[in-house]
């Protein structure tokens, strides 16, 4: 067993033997001390970082059983690791290829546009499965206009594209619950379903995308080639393809159907519909199930379980009354709309520095029980919450479109300050005039 492995394991049983000898309220504080040092630092392994919580929770006897299956066995929960199995597949069957022959004849030959539909590909595809399989999906396809050997100077136009898509297949996951693991958490914390979810977040990351497409423009001055003249042959999908893509089409529309209905049942095939898709999907390919499963992240998958059921525990604990309470004579001298304005800058800030999940697996809970005091509703938590978590544009750390980039070579960290400065400003402006002018419109009809 290797020595990160037995570090995870020793502070699992350290703070499980600890906070047993400690008060209610004290085990509420100390999980949320575990969940920090879990999702803030790489001190433990991810897989470890990702599913602690849950049975140091179980340990201590404060959540039970029911709960933490109720939490992990769900429909959103089924249809995102789908997406992840999807995008293992779409490049092992030589879908990226022919994807990248039609955009290419579509846009006949002319680079911008070309990009300009990859660009689009990578946001409306991470509202299906993920941002993080959508920047795998695209990035290389995209940098194929502008071809890049590792070790050399990039160009304006190289970086642009990979920051764009990067900014696209960000704000395409934030606009769908099982976009990206940010909106799934938030999702699960404000209990706003798939359809209200993209309804609130489509006009304000659809404006992010756009402003964002412009301000990293207008900071690497891209110049894009002459049209193309020789255009590649189109080649036509074999048999197999087109019924991966027939498979992965009926899997969204039977999910989404069973997702909308109510009653058990539907629910009970909204959970298995995706899971049982793998095995035709397994033989159509030639892919052991397993391989397709080891597409999926799922220390991904435990932070949001891990979420939800932090987020139960401070509820069931008194830590959510007690940090409402604490808040309320700060709230008396200082206006709840700068106390938010505070927050969000500060969650802004720290997503730099930690994942955008770890970001919304931390303060989402906190957030959520502040709602009284800071007089906010479900919608502006969730904008400020998935968005605000979502603008992490510097450091190689914060988000793994940003690691992709780093690890590529395209950008160094220098070149990522001023754009990313910039961002987060139109950022911080888009997510504002959503909170004051979007939400209440949101919240009036919902």
């Amino acid at each position: 067993m290797s020595q990160r492995h037995l570090l995870s394991l020793s502070v699992a049983a350290g703070a499980t033997l600890v906070l047993a000898l400690m008060p209610p309220m004290a085990q509420g504080l100390g999980l949320l001390a575990l969940a920090i040092l879990c999702w803030a630092t790489g001190v433990i392994g991810p897989l470890y970082a990702g599913v602690m919580i849950p049975p140091v929770a179980l340990l201590l006897g404060v959540v039970s059983p029911s709960l933490v299956v109720a939490k992990t066995v769900n429909p959103v929960i089924s249809i995102f690791v789908f997406g992840f199995v999807f995008a293992y597949l779409f490049h092992r069957c030589g879908l990226g290829d022919w994807m990248k022959v039609k955009v290419l004849r579509w846009s006949g030959g002319r680079p911008r546009l070309a990009l300009a539909g990859f660009a689009t590909l990578a946001f409306f595809t991470s509202m299906l499965v993920t941002n993080v399989a959508s920047v795998a999906l695209f990035f290389p396809l995209a940098l194929s206009l502008a071809p890049y050997q590792y070790g050399t100077q990039a160009t304006p136009l190289q970086k642009y594209i990979g920051v764009l898509i990067v900014l696209s297949a960000t704000m395409g996951g934030i606009s769908s619950i099982i976009g990206s693991t940010t909106s799934l958490i938030v999702a699960g914390l404000t209990e706003i379903n798939m359809v209200d979810w993209i309804k609130l977040m489509l006009p304000l990351t659809l404006s992010l995308w756009l402003l964002g497409a412009l301000v990293a423009r207008r900071v690497f001055a891209p110049e894009f080639g002459e049209r193309v003249t020789r255009l590649p042959e189109d080649v036509p999908l074999a048999p197999s393809q087109r019924w991966i893509l027939l498979v992965f089409s009926g899997v969204l529309m039977g999910w989404l159907w069973c997702y909308r209905q109510e009653g058990e049942l539907a629910r009970q095939l909204a959970i298995a519909i995706p899971m049982l898709a793998i095995l035709p999907l397994a033989w159509l390919s030639g892919e052991r199930v397993t391989a397709l499963l080891g597409g999926v992240q799922w220390p991904a998958v435990g932070i949001f379980v891990s979420a939800l059921v932090l987020s139960e525990v401070l509820k069931h604990l008194g830590v959510a009354c007690g940090l409402g309470a604490g808040l309320h004579p700060i709230s008396e001298v200082i206006p709840a709309p700068l106390l938010v304005l505070g927050m969000l800058v500060t969650i802004m800030a720290f997503t730099e520095f930690v994942t955008n999940s770890g970001t919304v697996a931390i303060w989402g809970p906190m957030v959520l029980y502040l709602v009284v005091p800071l007089e906010l509703e479900m919608a502006e938590v969730a904008i400020i919450l998935a968005m605000g978590g979502s603008t992490a544009y510097i450091l190689p750390s914060s988000t793994p479109g940003n690691a992709v980039l780093y690890s590529a070579g395209v950008v160094q960290r220098q070149e990522m300050l001023p754009l990313g400065y910039r961002m987060k400003l139109t950022a911080l402006l888009v997510i504002l005039l959503g909170l004051v002018g979007w939400a209440p419109i949101w919240q009036a009809f919902h």
